[in-house]
């Protein structure tokens, strides 16, 4: 037999005692769960579905008060053709002016960082 050492009992036979009322007061198993009958996979979906579309309620709830605000239009309503052109000329003449003014490995690791900033406030 292993030498296990059990602090607190006097005995291993005082040990197996707790022990034995411990399982006694919690079951491994939970009667009520073993006793439901077990949920195809079509009634898993419909449930799934269901919970999606109180889910899509409680939003469209959330998102109510909201509507009619006048927010500014998000980045994807924009044609991003036009930005994507003005950001790269923004960093391409950037780039140039850095080069001009010899500010070297600082200035060409500001230049993608400064030309977001400008495409940020023009857009």
């Amino acid at each position: 037999m292993t030498d296990i050492r059990a602090k607190g009992f006097e005995s291993p036979a005082q040990l197996r005692e707790h022990l034995a009322e411990l399982e006694e007061e919690s079951p491994a198993e939970d009667s009520g769960v073993a006793n439901e009958k077990p949920i195809s996979a079509e009634q898993q979906i419909a449930a799934l579905w269901q919970e999606l579309a109180d889910l899509r309620a409680r939003l469209a709830l959330i998102r109510k008060p909201t509507d009619g605000m006048g927010a500014r239009p998000s980045r994807g309503d924009v044609h991003p053709w036009p930005r994507i052109l003005a950001t790269a000329a923004t960093t391409y003449l950037l780039g140039r002016l850095v080069q001009r003014l010899g500010l070297g490995a600082p200035g060409a690791a500001a230049v993608p960082m400064i030309a977001s900033q400008i495409d940020r406030r023009i857009w």
